[in-house]
């Protein structure tokens, strides 16, 4: 279950959810990974997840979403503005 994973969760739904998104924004290439509102939508998907698997008694887990929602909100407000397509 995803509330197990020991890593960050890949859950292949949300992976769906996150590409039609991507495609939908024209977030791609480089600004994919600069883009300061993509990472504020990744890092609540992981904050949540985060305390989903807290509440599942997964530390392991739980830390490892934690950080890993603490770096994407580390890039809110780095990235240059770009129009959209």
């Amino acid at each position: 279950s995803q509330w197990q994973e020991k890593g960050v969760s890949n859950d292949p739904g949300c992976r769906g959810v996150s590409d039609k998104l991507d495609n939908l924004m024209g977030w791609e290439g480089d600004y994919k990974n600069q883009s300061g509102v993509r990472a504020a939508i990744h890092g609540t998907y992981h904050a949540s997840v985060g305390a989903g698997k807290w509440v599942a008694g997964n530390s392991e887990g739980s830390q490892a979403e934690f950080n890993r929602s603490s770096e994407q909100f580390n890039r809110v407000g780095k990235s240059p503005p770009r129009s959209r397509k």
